[in-house]
């Protein structure tokens, strides 16, 4: 399944809508150049698990992973731009675990990619047919 993301606003949108309907015990892989909008997207994700007040995701490019809050259990935030050798399979089944330049992965059970598309993204949704039949949000193409 792909998706058009025309703004920032729509990438959030997209993952408020893959927040709502995670279970909690997903992998997710996020691919994509940088600015592509991976972090962004968790922050859709975050939202849409109903992240706790007062906490807020940012890129764990320095602290290679963050964990939050939800309403749905923790979402564990990895990042593998800098690491490539980090073992997140110690995660698996603590919570959404989401994890961005995950290209090496061979543990995901939903791999997203985010490509630049003139001024726009295209969001593919690849493993992730559960997922993306329960979504509400997107052009699909």
């Amino acid at each position: 399944m792909k998706i058009i993301s025309s703004s920032e606003e729509e990438t959030l949108r997209l993952g408020e809508e893959i927040g709502k309907v995670l279970e909690g015990k997903e992998v997710i892989c996020l691919c994509g150049d940088l600015g592509a909008g991976k972090t962004t997207l968790i922050k859709g994700i975050a939202k849409g698990m109903g992240i706790f007040e007062g906490y807020q995701v940012r890129s764990p490019t320095f602290t290679l992973l963050n964990e939050y809050p939800t309403k749905k259990g923790k979402l564990i935030h990895g990042d593998l731009y800098r690491v490539r050798e980090l073992n997140l399979e110690e995660f698996v089944g603590k919570g959404v675990l989401v994890v961005e330049w995950a290209e090496e992965l061979s543990f995901c059970t939903c791999t997203i990619r985010i490509d630049f598309d003139k001024d726009r993204r295209v969001i593919s949704l690849q493993g992730c047919e559960d997922i993306a039949k329960k979504l509400s949000y997107g052009t699909a193409c």
